[in-house]
């Protein structure tokens, strides 16, 4: 009985209007079940993130209401108590702040705002921030496979197959191991001693990459960085054949811009990768096949942030935080051919000095798995979502031009490079992420209608990737004692790469690394 009065004087309290008629008292009094809210400013929304997060809250709403949540009760209920009552709060305010602007509904609960602020609202609570997880798996992805293009070639341009015993001057043993290959001769013959190379070698590289994404309807703006550390061993089976194998780690940092985006929070990343590869080489052409796993860690935090005009309902201010997984398969494959042109066709620089040019062509294949997950929300608010798994495929070709020559100082062989792809991305659609409220899902009746849908953007279909770098022979192999195979070389390499003309985001990566031959 007590409960009845308390819903009554609630009633009475959200009375809409009270006019005068022909002396006649009117009552106009709003149903607590009214229908209404965001579904009737749909369209009027700046975004369609807006829009959509309008579409899933009311649709939360609705389910909740038919569960046995009021628009009136200020506490739990046994018919809309615990978890429920907690995510029943949240979406009626605003779906009592829509019924204002409509006129039509209960507004009890309203938060007092504006179209344009509510907008804001929705978008503070759309969990658009999930897209970045994808995002950075495939960061990460790519930045393996580059990696390892890199390693292929301080392999073929490291050193010829064979060594060649000129007494202590390194410089002319160095530097004839490397005109050997891109001469395509045999330096070794024209002295009359050679020896073999070892057939081991192991590399190490340090990377830092940095960049920005700016913000779309879809999307939100962040800056990120980060480190990525690979190293390995390779093998050569024969003059032509090498297989080897790539380890990886990647740490990555992703803050959210909230001076360009409704959003504030913070991504962490750590991934690791393993990939074996084989090399062919001939003379001229040379091809590069690889399978790799990776497997990706995220630590997630997302801040839900905006104001209440209404002195009886409080301005919303949480913040929720999650670990998740990802893991992908990826492949590639890489053909190219190295032409040398006449030097007698060339006068000065060109003439003096060897040089190669190498056109090519590669394929890469990713498939990412991002695990599904659930949110804590630290206010216990009720916005801790659940985050339902989804997948990002790639399927990438490029063409390429690489021009590099070879500069022999007497402290060694120095090879400058430069390298501009054209690449396609064949696997161009948005993706969805699905998400819900978990505080809300005992109760949702139909978790499909009520799940947020997230589009992203469309990948770029078209862009390309300039790079620049050098390697260079610091010391060549040697022969001790009664060994038959010179070692010890050692080749260090730097490079800077940067993409063009991608639509949203500024990435580029800076490259440090050495080889050592075991």
């Amino acid at each position: 009985m007590i409960n009845e009065v308390i819903q009554i004087d609630l009633v009475r309290a959200v009375l809409k209007k009270l006019k005068y008629w022909g002396g006649v008292t009117l009552v106009l009094f709003v149903s607590p079940y009214a229908s209404g809210g965001l579904d009737d400013l749909a369209g009027n929304f700046a975004t369609q993130l807006e829009e959509l997060s309008a579409t899933s809250n009311q649709a939360t709403y609705d389910q909740l209401l038919a569960s046995g949540c009021s628009d009136t009760q200020f506490n739990a209920t046994s018919s809309c108590g615990g978890r429920v009552f907690i995510s029943w709060q949240s979406v009626r305010e605003l779906v009592h702040t829509a019924n204002e602007l409509s006129n039509s509904g209960p507004t009890f609960f309203s938060l007092g705002l504006d179209l344009e602020n509510l907008g804001f609202s929705l978008r503070w609570t759309a969990g658009e921030e999930f897209s970045t997880q994808g995002d950075m798996s495939s960061n990460f992805v790519g930045g393996q496979l580059s990696g390892l293009t890199s390693r292929v070639s301080a392999i073929r341009h490291g050193g010829s197959r064979h060594a060649v015993n000129v007494g202590q001057d390194v410089g002319i043993l160095i530097a004839m191991q490397y005109l050997e290959q891109m001469r395509g001769g045999n330096a070794g013959e024209e002295i009359g001693t050679t020896y073999q190379w070892s057939p081991w070698g192991s590399f190490f590289n340090y990377s830092y990459l940095y960049g920005d994404r700016q913000s779309t309807a879809l999307e939100d703006a962040y800056d990120i960085d980060g480190v990525n550390l690979n190293g390995g061993f390779d093998y050569r089976i024969s003059n032509n054949h090498v297989v080897g194998l790539m380890l990886g780690y990647q740490q990555e940092d992703l803050d959210f811009d909230s001076n360009s985006s409704i959003v504030d929070g913070t991504v962490e990343m750590a991934g690791f990768s393993l990939q074996p590869f084989y090399l062919y080489q001939s003379d001229a052409w040379y091809f590069k096949v690889s399978l790799a796993y990776q497997s990706m860690t995220f630590d997630s935090r997302r801040s839900i942030r905006y104001p209440s005009l209404n002195p009886d309902v409080e301005s919303t201010n949480t913040e929720t935080v999650s670990d998740s997984d990802a893991s992908a398969l990826s492949g590639s494959f890489t053909a190219g051919y190295s032409y040398f042109p006449d030097k007698k066709l060339f006068r000065g620089w060109l003439q003096r000095h060897a040089f190669s040019l190498e056109p090519y062509v590669s394929l890469d294949i990713s498939n990412i798995k991002v695990d599904g997950f659930t949110e804590t929300d630290l206010q216990n608010d009720g916005f801790d979502f659940v985050v339902l798994a989804h997948e990002v495929e790639s399927m990438e070709t490029a063409v390429g031009l690489r021009f590099q020559c070879v500069l022999s100082p007497s402290f060694g062989v120095i090879v400058p490079y430069i390298d501009l792809q054209q690449r396609i991305q064949l696997k161009d659609d948005s993706r969805d992420i699905r998400a819900y409220y978990f505080n809300a899902s005992e109760e949702l009746t139909d978790i499909d209608a009520a799940s947020f849908v997230l589009p992203t953007d469309t990948p770029d279909s078209h862009y390309q990737v300039l790079s620049m770098g050098l390697s260079a022979i610091i010391r060549g192999a040697s022969i001790s004692g009664n060994r038959e195979t010179a070692s010890g070389g050692l080749q260090v390499y730097l490079s800077y790469q940067t993409f063009t003309n991608l639509r949203f985001y500024d990435q580029s990566q800076l490259t440090g690394g050495l080889r050592y031959e075991l």
